[in-house]
């Protein structure tokens, strides 16, 4: 009997261990691929698979907290071989700054589990140099893209891309010479990703028509950001004559329409 009761509990306790290894209870920390030097970037703790409790930041060393932590809880489901189950997490996510050093430490973290103190390992991540062109991906900016050339009659994109911001109160340009036709249309692209700051983009698009040949000044657009009101530079589009083709496919369809008559 003593022996039937201790191998009951030996199959009881190969049960729990291998529940909690499918759980996969982790902390962990997630950190870029790269880090540059003077930049933000985004750095996370992640508790995966388990409720956790008093939740205990690091030291940081060679950066400065920009915001954080935003805890957020987010889950998936997962489908192997025809199985499937779900993991659940909680993320413990930091907008950092570095200095300009050559490197940031990062402490251990800790978190409680069931009564359990779970512990990230501390880490010391090497900086990057940044490059001009890894400097201006993280600046602010607000541009015009229009065509220089555009044949009249014709409708033409012009777009107004924010870049690196969340723009409110846009403002559009008053184009004369020029028929509005759509828009504006806006979308937004990026964000930040668990692997670091991806650039954001507001888009503005507009379909315009030229009325008549000459030059057309495009002035600017604005957009608020953080109160502060940001504008385009002036463009100018050149308005070209109706091109011979363009005629001869007007004449054509013209010659249809009356020949149907």
């Amino acid at each position: 009997m003593i022996k039937k009761a201790k191998f009951i509990v030996f199959i009881f306790f190969l049960i729990s261990v291998a529940t909690y290894g499918r759980n996969n209870v982790r902390f962990e920390l997630i950190v870029p691929e790269k880090v540059y030097s003077g930049q933000e970037f985004t750095l996370i703790f992640r508790l995966e698979n388990a409720e956790g409790q008093d939740f205990r930041a690091p030291e940081f060393s060679g950066c400065q907290v920009i915001k954080g932590p935003v805890v957020s809880r987010p889950s998936q489901y997962i489908m192997e071989w025809g199985i499937g189950w779900s993991q659940s997490y909680t993320d413990y996510t930091y907008i950092l700054k570095t200095d300009r050093k050559k490197k940031v430490k990062i402490g251990s973290a800790t978190v409680r589990v069931d009564g359990n103190l779970l512990k990230t390992t501390s880490r010391t991540i090497l900086l990057d140099k940044s490059t001009e062109q890894e400097y201006s991906d993280n600046v602010i900016s607000f541009i015009a893209v229009v065509p220089e050339k555009v044949e009249v009659g014709k409708t033409f994109k012009a777009v107004f891309v924010l870049k690196n911001a969340q723009g409110e109160n846009f403002n559009l340009p008053i184009v004369k010479n020029c028929e509005l036709v759509y828009g504006p249309e806006v979308s937004r692209n990026g964000g930040f990703s668990f692997w670091g700051r991806t650039p954001i983009e507001t888009v503005y698009t507009l379909i315009l028509k030229a009325k008549k040949t000459g030059k057309v000044k495009f002035p600017s657009a604005s957009v608020d950001v953080n109160g502060k009101v940001l504008k385009t530079k002036k463009v100018k589009i050149k308005i070209l004559p109706e091109s011979e083709k363009t005629r001869e496919k007007r004449f054509n369809e013209a010659q249809r329409k009356y020949q149907s008559i």
